[in-house]
C-alpha cells in the first residue's frame, strides 16, 4: 500500500493521505498560504502482511 505525507522543508510531518493528487494539493495550498515554509509530498509504501 502506498501512502503520501505532506511533509515542511524540514521533512515534518503535516499530513497523509491514499491519494497523490489530494497530497499534491495540500502542499500546494499551504505553500501558498504560507510563505515562510515549503511543502512537498513524499512516497510512503507500506508493507502488508
Amino acid at each position: 500500500m502506498t501512502m503520501y505525507q505532506v511533509m515542511d522543508e524540514e521533512n515534518h510531518c503535516i499530513a497523509t493521505f491514499h491519494h497523490f493528487q489530494e497530497a499534491m494539493y495540500t502542499a500546494q495550498d499551504f505553500t501558498l498560504w504560507d510563505d515562510e515554509h515549503y511543502y512537498h509530498v513524499e512516497e510512503l509504501d507500506l508493507a502488508v502482511a
